[in-house]
C-alpha cells in the first residue's frame, strides 16, 4: 500500500451509499424491508466511521509522505512531512539524481492500574523516493527535522562552462 486512504474518501463513500439507497426508493418509510435496511445502513456507517477514525496499519503497509521540492540557483530543497518521527527514526540517502527517505517508528505504551492493565503498540513506516530536478553534491547534503517536517538541503553541482556543438 502506498499511503493511507484519506478520511474524506470514506465520508464520500458513505454519502454515496446513502444516496444509492434513496435512489432505489428504499428511504420510503413504507418500504417492506425498511427496518432491516436501516440496520444495515447504520452498521455500515458505523464501520466506516470507526475505520476512518482509527485505521491501524497492516503488516507491510507503507505510507508515502507528502513532499515539496524547491529548486534555487544554488540548491535543491526538499521538505517532507514525517509526523511523530525523531531524527533517529529517519534514514536519508542520495544517489545521483535520486533522494530516498525511509522512516520507521515503533511505540509501545503500557499502563497499569489496580483493576486493569493496558498495553498498546503502534507502528509507522514511511518511504518516499524523489527524482531531483538537478545534479547535487550528495556529500554536502544536510538535513534537519523540526515539528514533524524533514528539510533536506542539497547543494547543486556547479555547471562549468557550456560548449556549443555544431551539427555537421
Amino acid at each position: 500500500m502506498t499511503g493511507l486512504v484519506p478520511r474524506d474518501d470514506f465520508k464520500r463513500l458513505q454519502n454515496r451509499m446513502n444516496r444509492l439507497l434513496e435512489e432505489f426508493g428504499i428511504s420510503d418509510p413504507e418500504a417492506r424491508y425498511m427496518p432491516e435496511i436501516r440496520k444495515i445502513q447504520e452498521r455500515m456507517n458505523q464501520l466506516i466511521d470507526d475505520f476512518a477514525v482509527e485505521a491501524p496499519m497492516a503488516a507491510g503497509d507503507v505510507m508515502k509522505p507528502l513532499a515539496d521540492v524547491k529548486e534555487t540557483d544554488d540548491e535543491v530543497v526538499v521538505a517532507v512531512d514525517l509526523p511523530g518521527m525523531d531524527k533517529g527514526d529517519v534514514e536519508i540517502s542520495v544517489a545521483e539524481d535520486l533522494l530516498e527517505i525511509k522512516a520507521e517508528r515503533k511505540v509501545e505504551k503500557e499502563e497499569k492500574g489496580e483493576e486493569f492493565y493496558r498495553k498498546e503498540r503502534s507502528f509507522s513506516r514511511y518511504e518516499r523516493s524523489l527524482t531531483l530536478p538537478a545534479g547535487v553534491k550528495a556529500e554536502e547534503a544536510r538535513a534537519s527535522l523540526q515539528d514533524g517536517v524533514l528539510t533536506v538541503h542539497l547543494p547543486k553541482v556547479e555547471v562549468t562552462t557550456r560548449k556549443k556543438v555544431k551539427i555537421e
